[in-house]
């Protein structure tokens, strides 16, 4: 999918960027891996260091990573989609949003809470 097919299903990537950047998150200096693109936010007096993984050329699936209640790999679960059997998975149209990349952002600027959170 390309970002110009993203534009009418929701958030791009290049979007979702930008807002992580909003959010206080920059590219990390230390990649976790060469198929994907982490960005970090450094500790602060309510949380410890957060990283955010998402591959490249897809947006189903994304890994954040640090000693926050939404740690996690977080995987789309579509309907009549392949079952999956690890991760947290999401459906974003539960949600009210359009895809993976703003359950990340609702993760990362507390709208949306997990289980652990409640």
């Amino acid at each position: 999918m390309t970002d110009t097919t993203l534009a009418t299903n929701g958030l791009t990537r290049r979007q979702f960027f930008a807002r992580m950047r909003k959010l206080g998150f920059s590219k990390a200096g230390l990649q976790m891996t060469r198929v994907g693109i982490t960005y970090e936010k450094p500790a602060t007096l309510t949380h410890g260091r957060i990283s955010v993984t998402v591959p490249k050329g897809h947006i189903q699936t994304f890994h954040i990573l640090g000693n926050v209640p939404f740690s996690g790999i977080y995987r789309e679960d579509r309907p009549g989609g392949r079952p999956v059997h690890w991760g947290n998975r999401v459906n974003p149209a539960d949600l009210g949003l359009n895809n993976m990349l703003e359950v990340c952002l609702g993760l990362c600027d507390g709208t949306i809470a997990t289980n652990k959170e409640r």
